[in-house]
């Protein structure tokens, strides 16, 4: 009784098995997202030389982050409206 949850044995989960036992253990939450956000940020950067590093790193973060937690652009324009 109780045996039958976690008997599988793919290579998929021997991999997270090993990685999550390494030093340190399991992975934040918070470090997997920064990596995420560098990940895209050097896939995007040689497309988009015009963008400052650090203002990329903004949009991918601000785009990876769920809805709830995105945080909004927006930019005054002349006629002192804003634009997003």
């Amino acid at each position: 009784m109780g045996r039958k949850g976690g008997r599988s044995r793919s290579a998929v989960k021997r991999r997270a098995a090993r990685r999550n036992g390494a030093s340190g253990g399991r992975p934040r939450n918070t470090d997997r997202f920064a990596r995420r956000i560098h990940e895209v940020c050097r896939t995007l950067a040689p497309r988009l030389p015009g963008i400052d590093p650090g203002d990329l790193r903004l949009i991918v973060r601000s785009l990876l982050l769920p809805p709830e937690r995105r945080a909004v652009f927006t930019h005054k324009r002349k006629d002192g409206r804003y634009v997003f």
